[in-house]
C-alpha cells in the first residue's frame, strides 16, 4: 500500500471509535427523540421511488436533505460520456446543496426506494442555531460524511480492483447487512453497472472479479439482487481498509 494511503487510512481510524471486527449490521434511521426528529415538523417529507431523481439544481437554493430510510447517491455525468456515482448516502446522512460540486449532469439518485425530509437551508440554519444538541449532531454526520467520502477517493486511487471490491462488500455489510446462518445476508440495491461506476471499474473486469470472489468463497448470488457474504472475516481480509470502513460505518450513538 502506498504510505500516503496508509497515512490517510491511519487518520481516518482515528476520527472514529473502533469497533468489533465481527460486527455487521444495518445503521438504522434516526428515532424519535434524536436530534433530527426536531426537525421533521419544518420539513416535507418526500419518498422517491428507485432511480427517481430529486431536485438539486439552483432552483432549490440551498435545499437540504435528511435520508431517513434507503440508499442515495450522487451522481454526475460529463457531456458525451455515460453517469458516474460519486457518493453513496445511507439513513441519518445529510446532503446540502451548497456542498454538492457543481459538475456536469449532477443529479441526487435513490438508489432504491427512498424516504428523506426536505427543507430550505436556511431553515436548516435556524434550527441549529438555537439548538447546540442538533448542531453538535449535524456537524457529526457531515464530518463522517466527509471522512467517508476522503476514504473512498483513497480507496479509488490506491487499490486493485479486488480489493476495491472487497472495501465495497464491507460497507454494504456493515451498512445494509444481517447476520444469517449463512453469513451476512445483503438485499443490494446497485445494479451492476453502478458498482462498475461506483469502483471506477470496467464492467467486464468487475464479472471476472465477482466469479473470482464467488469461486474464493466471498460471495453467493441469489438472485433479485439478494446476496450473501459467507465468510464475512475472509472478506475483512481482503481490504486493505477494513478496518477504517468498520469505524466510519459501523452504528454509534446520535
Amino acid at each position: 500500500m502506498p504510505g500516503e494511503f496508509a497515512v490517510m487510512s491511519t487518520l481516518l481510524q482515528n476520527a472514529a471509535p473502533a469497533v468489533s471486527q465481527h460486527q455487521s449490521s444495518q445503521r438504522s434511521a434516526p428515532k424519535a427523540g434524536e436530534p433530527e426528529a426536531a426537525l421533521r415538523e419544518h420539513a416535507t417529507a418526500v419518498r422517491a421511488r428507485r432511480r427517481q431523481r430529486l431536485a438539486l439544481d439552483n432552483a432549490q437554493a440551498d435545499a437540504v436533505y435528511i435520508v431517513r430510510s434507503g440508499l442515495l447517491g450522487i451522481e454526475a455525468a460529463s457531456p458525451g460520456k455515460h453517469r458516474q456515482l460519486l457518493e453513496l448516502f445511507y439513513p441519518g446522512d445529510i446532503i446540502r446543496r451548497s456542498l454538492v460540486p457543481d459538475l456536469p449532469g449532477i443529479t441526487l439518485t435513490a438508489l432504491n426506494v427512498t424516504e428523506v425530509w426536505r427543507l430550505p437551508g436556511r431553515s436548516f440554519d435556524a434550527l441549529l442555531a438555537a439548538s447546540p444538541e442538533q448542531s453538535a449532531h449535524a456537524h457529526r454526520r457531515l464530518a463522517d460524511q466527509h471522512a467517508r467520502a476522503t476514504l473512498h477517493a483513497s480507496i479509488i486511487g490506491a487499490l486493485n480492483g479486488d480489493e476495491r471490491f472487497a472495501s465495497l462488500l464491507v460497507e454494504l455489510g456493515l451498512r445494509l447487512g444481517a447476520a444469517v446462518p449463512a453469513g451476512i445476508s445483503i438485499d443490494v440495491p446497485l445494479s451492476r453497472t453502478d458498482i462498475a461506476d461506483y469502483l471506477a471499474l470496467n464492467p467486464d473486469t468487475l464479472s471476472r472479479i465477482t466469479s473470482r470472489f464467488k469461486a474464493r468463497g466471498l460471495l453467493m448470488h441469489l438472485g433479485g439482487g439478494h446476496t450473501v457474504l459467507p465468510a464475512w472475516d475472509a472478506l475483512l481480509g481482503a481490504s486493505p481498509v477494513a478496518t477504517t470502513l468498520q469505524a466510519l460505518h459501523a452504528p454509534r450513538p446520535a
